[in-house]
């Protein structure tokens, strides 16, 4: 009976922390929201209380004259085009690492798990430098390069969990058909896997689209520039022009992507992780 008690106990401990720990995640989030639609004057006079009416505008002009419709492409071009690239590599790198075996093949695994130990910051200098020996410094080809070599580590060690755990007798039984590796891995292995695939390009766009410090390095032009460097120039100009609006509603642009693939996809994410994670 004592021990029921101390679990109920501790049970309603735990849920209150999620509760207060929600509240400081999702408060400021509405505050933001309806700061997003308030004039200068209502922002200075009463920060906290709600708008007298949603001003619009704030948002047309974070979009255009701000030019947070520009960085907002140029993300989804880095992005999309890093997590195309990323599967692809991924995929082949994990398929052959978890289901071939070959001298180095654990090496080769260990390589790609060590990567999640080097702190990106000690790989800015060599990168800076790398780029600029390839000309690709001030490209999204240069960026989209970059990120897909980060990346590249935690998409391997989840996706080697994913193809562990699919039975070897499809790719016996397609080879005593005559299906060559790469038909077998294209057609039978890549679809099988589509649990994972989902699960590590949500990952690879929540943490990706927010990057900031490897995007500083690489993108010096303004016109190629992502949503959080744009974002930084929009909190540098409104602040001396006082439009907390327009910041505010910038701020909001860039959450609404993540805000919305979280809602839509979290039970994939947690469902995928959850597979792979159990080998059979």
């Amino acid at each position: 009976m004592l021990f029921r008690k101390k679990l109920f106990l501790s049970d309603v401990i735990i849920r209150v922390l999620f509760f207060l720990y929600s509240l400081i995640i999702i408060l400021p989030m509405i505050w933001i929201l309806y700061t997003s639609f308030k004039t200068p004057r209502e922002f200075l006079h009463a920060p906290w209380a709600l708008p007298e009416r949603l001003v619009w505008e704030n948002y047309y002009n974070a979009w255009f004259s701000a030019n947070i419709g520009n960085y907002f492409l140029n993300s989804v071009i880095v992005t999309s085009g890093m997590v195309v690239l990323t599967l692809l590599l991924a995929s082949m790198a994990s398929y052959t690492v978890s289901r071939y075996k070959f001298i180095g093949s654990s090496a080769a695994a260990t390589y790609f798990m060590a990567g999640l130990l080097v702190p990106k910051v000690f790989v800015t200098v060599p990168l800076f430098q790398l780029l600029l020996s390839m000309n690709l410094l001030n490209t999204h080809i240069g960026l989209i390069l970059a990120y897909t070599g980060m990346a590249l580590p935690f998409s391997v060690f989840v996706l080697i969990g994913f193809f562990q755990n699919l039975p070897k007798d499809l790719e016996s039984a397609a080879m005593v058909d005559g299906a060559s590796h790469y038909r077998i891995f294209f057609s039978i292995m890549l679809p099988l896997a589509r649990p994972g695939l989902v699960t590590v390009s949500i990952f690879n766009f929540l943490w990706y689209w927010n990057e900031y410090p490897t995007a500083l390095t690489v993108l010096q032009r303004e016109s190629l520039k992502t949503l959080p460097l744009g974002l930084v120039i929009l909190t540098e100009t409104q602040e001396r022009a006082a439009e907390w609006g327009q910041l505010f509603a910038g701020i909001i642009i860039v959450m609404i992507p993540v805000v919305v693939i979280y809602i839509l996809f979290q039970r994939m994410l947690i469902s995928g992780l959850n597979t792979g994670a159990v080998k059979e």
